[in-house]
């Protein structure tokens, strides 16, 4: 396990912006279904600035474990899957349309109202007995 802030932190906005930045265009940025969503009204909230760029972020995480650790395949929900193919993109661009890295993702986990799980919502379940208590746990199903 790994903490992308180990390579982040002295990462700077500038450096980024002319590393990362350069390789993915806006237009495929805005081609991706969650974008699209967020823009047209589909989802109320909108789309922040943070949000917009956070494939960006997420497939330079990619690309950075690809380089030192070999990381070839990325797994993770549904939900990730656009910006998943930002970092499978954002490999082949910056070292070859021969460069190999793939995504897997899988269904979401949905509490009983359909809604997902996940840190940011509520009702979210922590294996950790100082975030989510035993009697929480056990009483959550």
């Amino acid at each position: 396990m790994v903490n992308n802030y180990d390579w982040m932190k002295d990462f700077t906005f500038l450096d980024f912006a002319r590393e990362v930045g350069k390789h993915i265009t806006v237009n495929y940025m805005m081609a991706k279904d969650s974008v699209k969503k967020r823009l047209n009204g589909e989802a109320s909230d909108g789309l922040s600035f943070t949000e917009f760029t956070y494939q960006l972020l997420q497939g330079y995480d990619f690309l950075y474990q690809y380089r030192k650790y070999g990381v070839k395949l990325q797994l993770g929900g549904n939900d990730q899957w656009g910006n998943m193919t930002t970092g499978t993109e954002l490999i082949r661009r910056t070292l070859g349309g021969e460069a190999e890295a793939y995504c897997l993702t899988c269904p979401l986990i949905t509490k009983a109202d359909g809604k997902k799980f996940g840190k940011t919502e509520s009702g979210n379940i922590w294996l950790d007995r100082k975030r989510t208590s035993p009697y929480v746990f056990y009483q959550s199903g």
